[in-house]
């Protein structure tokens, strides 16, 4: 569990870090997660963060740019996975790192109380 706890932190460090344009995010997740294993972690189970949140509504998480050709993600967006993916998948490499993915763009977007470490996502299960 402690290596799943250094690429999270590595994953939210190299997120803050990127450059300030549109879709660093994505650009990066692109490519980061054909490194990671989407076979399920047994061993984890997710800290569920809102239990009443609808995983299925994407209502105000996108907007058009202003050339009406790029779709761009909104704060809402990466506050939405973090409630949304524990409801939905279960907990693997991929999907964590993809937690930590979305609380770096939540603080970069100003919203410092989405700023979770890893054992604010998973726990060992008992």
């Amino acid at each position: 569990m402690e290596k799943l706890n250094k690429l999270y932190n590595a994953v939210f460090e190299e997120v803050m870090a990127l450059p300030d344009k549109p879709h660093a995010g994505l650009t990066y997740w692109r490519k980061k997660k054909l490194s990671l294993s989407t076979q399920p972690l047994t061993n984890l189970e997710w800290i569920v963060i809102d239990e009443n949140f609808d995983p299925y509504n994407t209502n105000g998480e996108f907007y058009i740019d202003d050339s009406w050709t790029v779709s761009v993600a909104t704060p809402l967006h990466f506050t939405n996975q973090l409630k949304r993916i524990p409801l939905i998948t279960l907990p693997s490499e991929r999907k964590i790192m993809q937690m930590a993915l979305n609380s770096a763009q939540a603080v970069r977007s100003g919203l410092q109380e989405y700023k979770l470490g890893f054992h604010d996502v998973v726990n060992a299960k008992t």
